[in-house]
């Protein structure tokens, strides 16, 4: 059997599909499994080992290319299609089992992932133990190895998002390098996209202490085995932070106009760092106010709750000088 998955076009949101994908592989382990993706997620999906064929759905593609592709699609002769857009796309896929086209609304508060994953149980699909963890390959171990100190604490620090609304300050970032640096003998690593490399730029101009900076120099695979290294991200709601929940690293996560419970970590050990506002989470594309829900977090809120985290993850002899 073939099964066509229709993932969604921002990384972050693809990669809250993840448990959701593996429960599908894992009910149908001999079908071969297509993915359709956008440009921007092309790269997650080419590199996973359970999916065939990557097909690319660019939004900007007149009729005849978006009617060409589809009809290409329809030649597969899927037996199953998993639609996480919700699309039109299915319909014109006859014969094959699908999502459905028409859903109720996801419980207030549910966070993505679970929406995903219920989505799948729609299909009669098992999603218990639907695992969380991506797989790297030996050569993006030996990459992030040569990246990391042996002997510190790897912080891994995302100071980007993808809406300037997500993100905090990048002194307050610079001031929690610093004493993560100072305090724990941490070795902060800045990640984040190409485009988010001005944003890295002001951290590193603002620290006193030296930072390494992999902004917009990993894959998303290279990514993930230098989570494996890693004791703790430091973000803002973004990517980056899905990536750390799929490879069970604990995060503190900044969070402003969007909401926790939907897009936060789920990990025991991660800790939201947010203002208690009237107005947040609002949810909203442009801020009617004065961004004070970001601005009004604090460096030591954000490096009180790193430094409790390290402090649980990293044996203490391996940390010299390290302060309570």
């Amino acid at each position: 059997m073939k099964i066509l998955i229709i993932g969604l076009s921002n990384l972050g949101d693809a990669l809250l599909t993840t448990p959701a994908i593996q429960a599908v592989c894992a009910a149908h382990p001999d079908a071969e499994v297509h993915a359709l993706a956008s440009p921007r997620t092309q790269e997650l999906f080419e590199t996973d080992p359970r999916i065939s064929r990557v097909w690319i759905w660019k939004k900007r593609a007149n009729f005849i290319q978006q009617a060409a592709l589809i009809a290409r699609l329809c030649g597969q002769r899927f037996g199953l299609v998993v639609d996480f857009r919700n699309s039109l796309i299915p319909l014109f896929l006859v014969g094959a089992q699908r999502t459905p086209i028409f859903r109720r609304r996801a419980p207030e508060g549910e966070h993505r992932a679970a929406t995903h994953l219920r989505l799948v149980s729609s299909l009669g699909i098992s999603t218990a133990g639907a695992g969380h963890r991506l797989s790297v390959g030996s050569e993006e171990q030996i990459k992030a190895k040569v990246w990391v100190q042996t002997g510190r604490p790897i912080v891994l620090m995302v100071p980007g998002a993808r809406s300037h609304l997500k993100r905090w300050g990048s002194e307050g970032f610079a001031q929690v390098a610093d004493l993560l640096i100072q305090r724990h003998g941490a070795q902060v690593i800045l990640v984040g996209e190409e485009s988010e490399r001005p944003i890295a730029e002001e951290v590193k101009k603002t620290m006193h202490q030296p930072a390494t900076d992999l902004t917009g120099r990993t894959t998303i695979r290279e990514l993930m085995a230098l989570l494996a290294n890693t004791h703790l991200m430091i973000t803002n709601d973004s990517a980056c932070l899905h990536a750390a929940e799929l490879m069970g690293v604990p995060s503190v996560a900044i969070f402003g106009p969007t909401d926790e419970k939907k897009y936060g970590p789920r990990n025991r050990r991660s800790v939201v760092v947010r203002r208690t506002l009237v107005c947040a989470p609002c949810e909203l594309a442009l801020c009617p106010y004065g961004h004070e829900c970001m601005k009004w977090v604090t460096a030591d809120e954000v490096y009180t709750a790193a430094s409790k985290i390290l402090s649980s993850s990293v044996h203490p002899e391996l940390v010299e000088g390290q302060k309570p």
